[in-house]
């Protein structure tokens, strides 16, 4: 299933602290006991640090929100479309690109799903160390994904396309623009999500709505307002989603779908105005399940995209 991300060639695991390639190029394992295709070059994504609060809080209100999306919206997910499939969810192989602290991971894997991560931040690669199956954790670049054409029946990325070919900066508040090459990036993250993917699998891939004009994960600050345009923001909009996945592999359909058992707002009711528009955001959204609303899930009156691509044309399981 591992491959070597500069040549291509296939890598069998091994019990060696390094695995090499034909090519000349070397993979040590991580400390966790995972691969590092990246060879040290992390990125710097935040410095972690046990006894600083304000970040403890964060990271205890990211876990909660892992642990929702991954058991009541990803886990069941997978099981209907197992189910669907005429397969065990138990014979799947799932694939989180952009997996942070890897928890993600490990709940799969205590439902009995078999689940690979990849993220590319120094900081989460210390958090794996606590993890239950750290040795499905890879450090890798979601642009060259280690593994092997077709090794996944389902391939997750949440919340990880919105930060691929931006520059970032949280000096003096938050601020980002988008890179001369973004739109290739964003592409070539595409092509590598629909190139491991199984011919009868599916790719789910969610972010905040670029049409929207508020945007409530990026404000520098847990859920603070960050107001930007519907044009050439940080983040895509549907119809740049579908132009991705056409130019990287039109057999795959797209759906749409509302985020009302993806989000669950608990760091929304850290403000006021949280607390006051949750409960309308949630009954927005489950309005949004109903099939002559379902339109809504892709346009710009919803602030969350969910979007799944699967080659069948029998695409009821995606509705629960």
């Amino acid at each position: 299933m591992l491959i070597c991300p500069n040549c291509g060639s296939r890598l069998e695991p091994g019990d060696a602290s390094v695995l090499s390639c034909a090519c000349g190029e070397s993979y040590p394992r991580l400390p966790s006991g995972g691969i590092d295709f990246l060879q040290g070059l992390e990125y710097p994504d935040f410095e972690l640090n046990e006894n600083n609060p304000a970040q403890r809080s964060t990271l205890e209100q990211e876990s909660v929100g892992v642990n929702n999306r991954m058991k009541r919206f990803i886990a069941p997910l997978i099981r209907r479309y197992a189910r669907a499939s005429g397969k065990q969810a138990k014979d799947l192989a799932v694939l989180d690109c952009g997996c942070g602290s890897g928890l993600s991971v490990d709940l799969l894997h205590a439902q009995d799903i078999d689940a690979w991560g990849i993220d590319s931040g120094a900081a989460r690669h210390r958090q794996w160390l606590g993890r239950k199956v750290p040795g499905r954790l890879l450090s890798a670049n979601a642009l060259h994904l280690p593994f092997a054409d077709a090794s996944f029946d389902v391939v997750l990325s949440c919340g990880l396309v919105e930060h691929i070919g931006i520059h970032e900066e949280e000096r003096d508040g938050y601020r980002s623009y988008r890179l001369q090459d973004c739109e290739m990036q964003r592409l070539q993250f595409v092509r590598e999500l629909t190139r491991v993917l199984r011919h009868d699998g599916f790719i789910l891939i969610d972010h905040p709505n670029g049409a929207f004009p508020a945007d409530f994960w990026h404000g520098g600050t847990s859920s603070s307002i960050r107001w930007h345009r519907p044009h050439g923001d940080m983040l895509p909009r549907f119809s740049e989603i579908a132009a991705y996945f056409r130019a990287a592999d039109a057999s795959l359909t797209l759906t749409p779908v509302s985020p009302s058992h993806r989000l669950a707002f608990n760091k929304a009711s850290v403000h006021w105005y949280g607390r006051i528009f949750a409960p309308v955001m949630k009954t927005w959204f489950w309005l949004m399940d109903f099939r002559p609303l379902s339109f809504l899930a892709r346009s710009p009156l919803n602030p969350y995209l969910v979007t799944i691509a699967a080659r069948s044309l029998n695409t009821r399981w995606i509705h629960p």
